[in-house]
């Protein structure tokens, strides 16, 4: 299970609430893709709730990263990106969408951020049982 918020409630509350203004913004400034308006959707309803839930609203944050790589909206992803790396920075999830757009906008931090994730994966891997014998 991945870390709850990192750093102060404020500052999660105050990252989230940036990135649903951005993907508002940058709904009504254009024409979206279908999988990019879900995703934000999602999002906003995930975070808007009466009693949010911070992973669900997380996974959504994280969800709007990959369907903004998908669609070729690389300055989208990286703020998200950028959000979910600050809200869990141990999570591999958040460190490989921060990859992707760093690497697609071609920002030489792409491979430090490259590194950051293969770090987080191979310790997950460590940390699984071992495979039973059949």
């Amino acid at each position: 299970m991945a870390r709850k918020w990192f750093g102060s409630v404020a500052r999660a509350e105050d990252l989230l609430t940036a990135c649903v203004r951005e993907c508002g913004r940058y709904v009504a400034g254009q024409a979206v893709d279908q999988r990019l308006a879900a995703a934000i959707g999602a999002l906003v309803v995930e975070y808007t709730a009466l009693q949010p839930d911070t992973d669900a609203a997380y996974r959504a944050l994280l969800g709007v990263g990959r369907a903004a790589l998908e669609t070729d909206e690389v300055r989208l992803a990286r703020r998200m990106a950028d959000s979910a790396v600050a809200l869990r920075p141990g999570d591999k999830e958040a460190w490989l969408l921060r990859a992707r757009s760093l690497e697609l906008a071609g920002r030489a931090e792409a491979e430090l951020a490259w590194q950051r994730y293969r770090l987080l994966a191979d310790a997950d891997e460590q940390d699984l049982p071992p495979a039973r014998a059949a």
